[in-house]
């Protein structure tokens, strides 16, 4: 019996090894001060990571919450089957010209474009799904894949999709030079072939963004759409204007939200600008739609006022801000909230935990024990290993990720991730943690068991020399010139290389004061996103003028 249970207990550690699953709700939701209607719209994301050695894949799921679903029956009940499913892969590759090799299969989208920079709105690029989206039975989809790398000075980007089920293609390339960034598209569900361009120049006022793009279907080639934009971030001040013509095809232009009576027709025009200001912990700005056919119709300019914070948008305006259609297309007195919400959970750190406490103790080898070792030695050791290790608390827990804190002795740093470690913790904590080492998204973390307190210390920032990986989740500082400042981020340019600085909602760190050409100290927590290495500040005072 003893035994039974004991294997029990190891399926139940395996498969709480298993994911990783992160989920996200994006929405809006419109209220109508004529009526009283409401219309929410919520898309949830699911994506559930696999473990090493199969961390390259993820099994992501795309839901459109207030659509009819079809269902399917597994062991007796029944669940919904998502909009979206599909799995993807993605690998780095140790190669001179391609460094990333990505391939899904499934019911997609394949997104591409770069002109969706303001407000939704984009010219041609893709929208590729790989199955008729009015289709209710479970399907196959298909194959969406791309290369990309460097060829010098220039970067590249190469794919394409393929549907299985409707028998039809998709391709598109891009390549960023020291003059913008270019991208040719075209598929054959709608015969629909367009280019795009995007670039940004640092100016003595400020960052200019702008971007431009014309698009048609194939057999309205000699009626094109086109569309021409441009943002600038010059200190705390935003602006944003953009210009789009519809040609003889009405679906070159697509629009997300904020756009009532229908304004893609063809032979039409549209145009919408904002004006707005970076506040301490939130943005204020004042904008303008207006387009050919509300002019015809006598209608107003659509108007009204945006206010952000963090991941929180409230919009107040004149017009049908709905992005469904449960709300009729006449101007009327709404108020739009626009809502982001995230959590993940990590079955190691909760169903383990849980299990290893019943798990009878069996007598380890050297190389399974727990180790007190230095940070530095963590990254020389096996994925998985059992380690205990003794650090210095770099940040407040959950401010910069979900249940996630960093740590650091004399040889380095490491991220420690898990919902046993508890909250109370505070800066400058020395504390006594045991766990195993996992490769996440490219950083290396352990997964913690237990954490102790055993004293405390004087937290100490290390000078970021070069962008390599020995300085992985240190407390890091560099000192530069600021460029590209938007909204959530900039670049510090220190002379020999160039970092992101990212800002997390939760730290409520303003950038109002940040300008092009300001020299700046900063300091924060060296991390990965998406390959690229940037700097998270943790309070006001981590950005210091200079």
């Amino acid at each position: 019996m003893r035994k039974f249970v004991f294997i029990l207990i190891l399926v139940f550690a395996t498969i709480s090894f298993s994911f990783k699953l992160d989920f996200q709700v994006r929405g809006y939701l419109t209220y109508d001060l004529n009526s009283g209607a409401i219309d929410n719209f919520p898309i949830a994301y699911w994506t559930i990571s696999l473990p090493s050695p199969l961390d390259s894949f993820a099994i992501k799921l795309t839901d459109y919450m207030t659509y009819s679903h079809q269902t399917f029956n597994l062991f007796g009940m029944n669940f919904i089957v998502p909009r979206y499913y599909f799995v993807d892969s993605r690998f780095r590759l140790d190669n001179s010209y391609i460094n990333t090799l990505y391939i899904a299969i499934g019911r997609m989208r394949l997104s591409r474009s770069l002109t969706n920079n303001y407000d939704g709105v984009q010219i041609g690029g893709l929208k590729y799904d790989t199955y008729k989206t009015s289709a209710t039975e479970l399907g196959i989809g298909g194959v969406v894949g791309y290369v990309s790398g460097k060829v010098g000075n220039y970067s590249y980007e190469v794919g394409g999709a393929y549907s299985i089920e409707l028998n039809n293609y998709a391709l598109y390339g891009t390549l960023k030079t020291d003059f913008g960034q270019f991208g040719a598209y075209y598929e054959t569900r709608y015969y629909q072939l367009s280019l795009n361009y995007q670039n940004t120049q640092n100016l003595p006022f400020g960052t200019l963004k702008y971007w431009a793009g014309v698009g048609s279907a194939t057999n309205t080639i000699n009626e094109p759409s086109f569309l021409a934009g441009a943002t600038l971030n010059s200190g705390p001040i935003f602006l944003a204007g953009q210009f789009a013509w519809i040609g003889g095809n009405k679906y070159d232009v697509s629009f997300a939200t904020g756009e009532p009576s229908n304004p893609n027709q063809p032979r039409s025009w549209n145009v919408m600008g904002e004006i707005g200001y970076n506040l301490p912990n939130f943005y204020v700005g004042l904008f303008a739609k207006y387009n050919s056919i509300w002019a015809e119709n006598g209608w107003l300019p659509l108007y009204g006022v945006k206010i952000t914070s963090g991941d929180f948008s409230l919009s107040f305006a004149n017009g049908d801000l709905y992005v469904s259609s449960s709300m009729p297309g006449t101007q009327s007195v709404l108020l739009k909230v626009t809502y982001n919400y995230q959590a993940s959970i990590d079955l190691l750190a909760g169903v383990q935990g849980v299990l290893s406490q019943f798990a009878p103790k069996v007598v380890s080898t050297s190389a399974q024990r727990e180790q007190t070792i230095t940070v530095a030695d963590l990254y020389k050791m096996p994925e998985g290993s059992k380690v205990k290790v003794t650090g210095t608390v770099l940040a407040p827990v959950g401010l910069l990720s979900g249940s996630t804190t960093y740590i650091q002795d004399k040889t380095g740093a490491i991220m420690l991730y898990g919902r046993s470690i508890p909250t109370t913790l505070k800066v400058g904590d020395v504390v006594s943690v045991t766990g195993s080492t996992k490769v996440y998204n490219g950083i290396l973390e352990i997964v913690v068991d237990s954490v102790t307190v055993v004293g405390n210390a004087k937290v100490e920032p290390v000078e970021l020399r070069e962008l390599s990986d020995k300085y992985m989740s240190n407390l890091v500082y560099v000192i530069g010139t600021v460029e590209n400042v938007a909204k959530d981020n900039f670049i510090v340019n220190t002379g020999n290389f160039k970092v992101k600085v990212y800002i997390k909602a939760a730290t409520g760190i303003s950038l109002a004061n940040i300008s092009e050409g300001t020299k700046v100290k900063v300091t924060g927590i060296l991390t990965l996103f998406k390959g690229e290495y940037e700097i998270q500040p943790i309070q006001q005072s981590d950005i210091e003028a200079m």
